[in-house]
């Protein structure tokens, strides 16, 4: 005996059902996730560079920042590129309202997380910053993140602007990548 639905359910299930596809489509073919703080100070510039078929992630105060990247990663298997753009200085990052520095990321529960993602390939975290890479005490930071999470991070030693067309990933804590920026048109 076959099931009859209400014309108004079947709808729905049928509204249900295109709305899934729609987003598995939309997000099956993404290679990169870009990550933006809610308070990151040039997020409007950023999010103009930014093309249409990118996934967007804006963390907000209201989770733990690692969290919602390892549930975006989790339902996006096909990210291999994550770009983060988030205030930071000399030996810390601000995200979703929590500073991290090198003691509040050795205690990061979540980022050990990340590392059950790992499927044979190292996701690149690339941190868009001039502050951080630029000395012993980032780099330390940058490395203890990239150890927790099994990421290969990127990092730019010398620079003056994100947005600059000579800004380039010339640290990294794993292995070089041939990953470049995205703001760059």
């Amino acid at each position: 005996m076959q099931t009859k639905y209400p014309t108004s359910k079947r709808t729905f299930l049928y509204i249900f059902f295109f709305l899934f596809c729609l987003k598995f489509y939309a997000q099956s073919g993404s290679k990169s996730l870009v990550v933006i703080d809610s308070y990151f100070a040039d997020k409007q510039q950023v999010i103009n560079y930014l093309t249409s078929n990118e996934v967007v992630l804006q963390l907000t105060n209201s989770n733990n920042p690692w969290s919602d990247i390892r549930n975006e990663l989790a339902s996006n298997s096909t990210i291999k590129t994550i770009h983060l753009f988030v205030n930071a200085s000399y030996n810390s990052l601000q995200m979703g309202g929590i500073t991290y520095n090198l003691d509040s990321v050795n205690s990061e529960f979540e980022l050990g997380m990340l590392e059950g993602l790992y499927q044979g390939e190292h996701i690149q975290l690339l941190i868009y910053n001039c502050n951080l890479g630029s000395n012993t005490d980032g780099l330390a930071l940058i490395k203890a993140i990239g150890e927790k999470a099994y990421f290969n991070i990127g990092a730019c030693t010398s620079c003056t602007s994100i947005f600059d067309a000579a800004f380039n990933f010339d640290y990294w804590s794993l292995s070089t990548s041939t990953t470049n920026s995205i703001l760059t048109k």
